[in-house]
């Protein structure tokens, strides 16, 4: 009789099983930060923990876990090692953990060395392939090059070095570029898929076709001009948030052929046609309203990011566990997770527009935020530990 295998052997094959519940309940730390600051059980102003958390713990977690599941299949490559993704998960914990305890710069330093790790990793993987990842994933390199960039210039400025605009380009490439390119990069390949559209395909080879040549030149120049306006946001930033916002819908709808099929009225979809849509609006917000950057940022994260990245998980999840028939179902608790969320969006975009409010709306879009992420969490987190072979 063949013994199962255990749930570490199954998280060494696909990481998502350990990261993704890891990721949601710092996700909940994080958010649970406002509430407790505007009732005065926490006295100290939460701004660094809770926007590290979000992004180095919350969105950190679910692209490790994504990508390591997805990249080694893509490449035909092997699986994470024990060692490999126990380094990864105990430096994961340490940056979390240091956060906590509000020692910023010592967990930014953990992080980066994640990042560093998980990158090499990958690249191990990459040199050893057996066929070419998707052209599109050029995108996810520029994804790991703004978070490493980013996270390096943070530390730097908490060192007491740097400038004003490096403090900002730091803050813009881990904040927004770090997923906003993963978006782009896994997007343009996995979204046509998952909204069953039609989808360019490539030979299985080491040596790229012309055609992938031709995405892949379009996908740097992508790239490199979203990072110029980065770069370039001290100066303008109100054409550098529009101009953005045109490369996201470009690249998005050059890559996903919405006009070659009728998309499927599916709860899946409805969630990510929903979060590229916010995504989009998000990026172009800070045009029109140059003083209220947060409040987009907040738009992009949770309209976009936070529900991109459950309605992807939750296909994730039911895929690995052998439960696809349940794509083609209503998924009550998907529906109410992605009314929820956009609710939580609402208040605490309006929460920048109304100052005399702001407590009240920063703590209730909390809480929809943190119902929203525990009731995907009860209905999804406990399949991670189900095979599909």
């Amino acid at each position: 009789m063949v013994r199962p295998p255990s749930f570490f052997e199954l998280c060494r094959a696909e990481p998502f099983r350990i990261f993704f519940p890891l990721g949601l309940l710092v996700g909940i730390s994080g958010v649970s930060l406002w509430p407790l600051y505007f009732s005065g059980l926490h006295k100290f102003y939460p701004g660094v923990m809770h926007a590290r958390m979000m992004i180095e713990g919350f969105l950190g977690a679910f692209v490790l876990g994504f990508l390591g599941t997805a990249m080694p299949r893509l490449t035909g490559t092997g699986p994470f090692s024990r060692l490999e993704l126990t380094t990864l998960l105990a430096l994961y914990i340490g940056a979390v953990g240091t956060h906590i305890a509000e020692r910023y710069l010592a967990a930014d330093c953990i992080f980066l060395a994640l990042l560093i790790t998980f990158a090499l990793l990958m690249g191990k993987r990459f040199t050893r392939r057996t066929d070419l990842p998707p052209p599109g994933f050029l995108l996810v390199i520029f994804g790991f090059f703004n978070a490493i960039a980013g996270t390096a210039l943070l530390i730097h400025g908490s060192l007491g070095e740097g400038s004003a605009h490096s403090a900002l380009f730091g803050t813009q490439l881990l904040y927004q570029g770090f997923v906003l390119y993963l978006v782009l990069g896994v997007g343009g390949f996995l979204l046509p898929r998952f909204l069953q559209l039609p989808e360019p395909e490539f030979p299985e080879s080491r040596t790229p076709s012309p055609e992938w040549n031709k995405r892949a030149a379009f996908a740097l120049a992508i790239g490199f001009l979203l990072l110029a306006t980065f770069a370039a946001d001290l100066w303008a930033p109100r054409w550098m948030a529009l101009t953005r916002a045109i490369l996201a819908g470009t690249f998005l709808f050059t890559q996903i052929p919405f006009h070659r099929n009728v998309i499927p009225r599916l709860t899946l979809t409805a969630g990510l046609l929903a979060a590229l849509f916010f995504i989009v609006i998000g990026l172009v917000f800070p045009a029109l309203w140059p003083a209220q950057r947060v409040a987009a940022d907040h738009m992009v994260f949770i309209g976009g990011f936070t529900l991109l990245t459950l309605t992807v998980a939750t296909r994730v999840v039911l895929g690995h566990g052998g439960q696809s028939h349940l794509f083609t179902t209503g998924l009550p608790f998907l529906k109410n997770t992605i009314l929820l969320l956009l609710a939580g969006m609402i208040l605490r975009v309006a929460g920048d527009f109304i100052p005399a409010n702001r407590g009240s709306l920063l703590s209730y879009a909390s809480y929809l935020w943190m119902f929203a992420a525990i009731l995907w969490g009860w209905c999804v987190l406990p399949k991670v530990r189900i095979s599909d072979q």
